[in-house]
């Protein structure tokens, strides 16, 4: 299912995903929507596919409740795989999540603009989509040693290529904040535009990476991986020195595999893969993200 993304993921210093759903217990009873509660089988999968840490907030967090949140949390504990966006403790959400990485330690900081089954049954279970929050906890990563700080924010309108006013707002605030390097996002299931702002960059929606998406809506077995590179100068200050993205197809119908839109394989059929790639470049480029200097990546 994930065999396709490996080589792009594994030779990152660091390799993120979104863990929009809460994990069941190994042997079920799994659901769907509206109420999820997915295999925690994925788990093996994202580690040997190259993925070291997963964001955790979304709208769905608390779909099975604490018990779905601490489950979750307690099997990528046992993973290894880092995550920020939920927490089983007051404790564990005042605590910056660090990621160390061969070159650096990257602050990273997940929240959601809201929940379906909510509110939390604590204020501190899980990071919400305000600034004012966000900032606070980017300026703690960096007092605990964060040389960079990157901030997943799921939210945005479902279906929609273009970034709504929270998401922009949002992305504007924090960008313009010395704490913070990257802002990225995911919700909407369609690709979303690449943004330079303030010399930083925003990448407001990921598309769909692997989903079994049941609503029939064009767009959504789309998706992106990006490949954020930060260099570091004379004076220790770091930069985004690229920004890279691979375009994906995800097959519809069991197994579901990912697949890149620019190997030089054909993902669907050549006719449907030309039309994904087109209008996945499109969205992409939609507010002069090519202009700006990023680019497709075409192989690893």
């Amino acid at each position: 299912m994930l065999a396709g993304e490996m080589p792009y993921v594994q030779g990152a210093d660091l390799g993120i995903c979104h863990l929009e759903t809460p994990l069941a217990p190994a042997d079920g009873p799994f659901s769907g929507y509206p109420e999820f509660s997915v295999p925690p089988q994925v788990l093996p999968a994202l580690v040997a596919t190259g993925y070291d840490a997963c964001s955790t907030a979304s709208n769905h967090t608390l779909d099975q409740g604490t018990a779905g949140v601490n489950r979750t949390l307690d099997d990528l504990d046992a993973a290894g795989l880092a995550h920020d966006g939920s927490y089983r403790t007051a404790q564990d959400a005042a605590t910056p999540t660090i990621l160390t990485t061969p070159h650096g330690k990257v602050g990273f900081i997940s929240v959601a603009y809201g929940f379906n089954d909510g509110p939390p049954a604590q204020p501190w279970q899980v990071n919400v989509l305000d600034s004012d929050a966000i900032l606070a906890k980017a300026h703690g990563a960096r007092v605990a040693g964060a040389d960079l700080v990157v901030v997943a924010v799921h939210a945005g309108t479902e279906y929609d290529t273009e970034p709504n006013t929270d998401q922009v707002t949002a992305a504007h605030t924090l960008l313009a904040s010395p704490d913070i390097d990257l802002v990225y996002g995911h919700h909407a299931h369609v690709v979303q535009p690449l943004q330079k702002i303030n010399g930083k960059w925003v990448i407001y929606g990921l598309g769909t990476n692997i989903a079994a998406q049941e609503t029939p809506v064009e767009g959504t077995h789309r998706g992106l991986l990006v490949r954020v590179t930060f260099s570091q100068d004379s004076t220790g200050a770091w930069t985004t020195s690229d920004i890279a993205w691979v375009p994906s197809l995800q097959n519809p119908a069991p197994p579901h595999r990912w697949c890149s839109l620019t190997a030089g394989t054909t993902c669907g059929s050549p006719a449907a893969d030309a039309e994904a790639l087109a209008d996945t470049t499109h969205a992409v480029n939609l507010y002069g993200a090519n202009t700006d200097g990023a680019h497709p990546l075409n192989h690893p």
